[in-house]
């Protein structure tokens, strides 16, 4: 199979409050698709400006009237791709400009993995935000993601009708690995390509002082809003329950990962007991298989939590 049986490709580009950044995204991957359509979800006028900016540039831009999550939009923009003859799509977050050919070494890879007897899922650079998400597979000597985040990932129409859309009931966080996780399930191994890479910014960085600050040693941690912990710790939980007894010792070392982490926010949170409040609810939640957006008592209790750390 050629990369021609994937075209024509659309980039879906999912936003939220986009800056002027959004039209450098557009930009950047104007000139290597055959469209672009900007999902907006839900942002409100404060995003007009922002919008009408990448529909100057050719985007379409959908504006969602309600913040659905980033799953919602995506699966908005995929199905306009859809109905626009799009054949693959390349999922973007606002803030994801694409260094030039990045997509034509998506494709290539997946035009010579097609030629083998292997199934490609969906293709992803190997490196993302400095962070290398894939390892070399001895069978193949491909190189094999895992955690790949959604933005710069490749999937082609036939891959989505086999396992689906994005689950809009994840809203946000983690809604990458549980399409990776379907995929792999159905047999679609998620691909990297050798040395392509994706700039982007994970969460915000901060330094972190006193003891604690001693105790990480390099006295940096990344954190993402209060708000997104009570996402991270409900989707974590379901993930476990939905793929746990297929992928166990992943999901085991991911998890543990993941609570250290937790115990890392909770303790630079301040004051402490609102985040407890937030990350307790998202645990909560996912034992319970909740889902959509997080309840308003939970948005309060996040709004009041600040990072006791400087932001570097």
């Amino acid at each position: 199979m050629s990369s021609d049986a994937l075209n024509p490709v659309w980039a879906v580009v999912s936003s939220y409050r986009p800056g002027s950044g959004l039209a450098d995204v557009v930009s950047s991957v104007m000139a290597q698709v055959t469209g672009v359509v900007v999902v907006d979800d839900g942002s409100g006028p404060v995003a007009d400006m922002a919008l009408d900016n990448a529909e100057t540039l050719g985007a379409v831009v959908l504006r969602l009237s309600k913040n659905s999550g980033i799953a919602a939009a995506l699966n908005h923009g995929v199905e306009h791709a859809i109905a626009s003859g799009a054949r693959a799509f390349v999922t973007l977050d606002q803030d994801s400009e694409l260094p030039s050919g990045f997509v034509d070494a998506l494709l290539a890879l997946h035009a010579s993995i097609s030629r083998s007897e292997l199934l490609p899922g969906p293709v992803v650079p190997e490196i993302f935000a400095g962070v290398r998400q894939a390892g070399p597979d001895p069978s193949s000597g491909l190189l094999v993601a895992r955690n790949a985040i959604q933005s710069g990932m490749l999937i082609s129409r036939d891959v989505l009708d086999a396992v689906g859309r994005f689950r809009e009931d994840f809203f946000i966080d983690l809604v990458d690995t549980e399409f990776e996780l379907r995929c792999a399930a159905a047999g679609y191994v998620t691909y990297a390509a050798p040395g392509l890479s994706l700039g982007h910014q994970l969460g915000t960085r901060y330094s972190v002082g006193g003891p604690l600050g001693v105790a990480l040693r390099s006295h940096a941690v990344t954190l993402s809003s209060p708000l997104r912990y009570y996402y991270r710790a409900r989707n974590r939980v379901r993930l476990e329950k939905m793929y746990g007894s297929r992928y166990r010792w992943r999901l085991t070392r991911d998890g543990f990962v993941e609570r250290v982490h937790f115990l890392l926010a909770f303790l630079i949170a301040k004051p402490h007991r609102p985040m407890w409040g937030v990350l307790r609810a998202g645990l909560r939640s996912g034992r319970r298989d909740g889902a959509g957006r997080a309840p308003d008592e939970v948005e309060m209790l996040a709004a009041r939590v600040t990072w006791n750390a400087r932001q570097i």
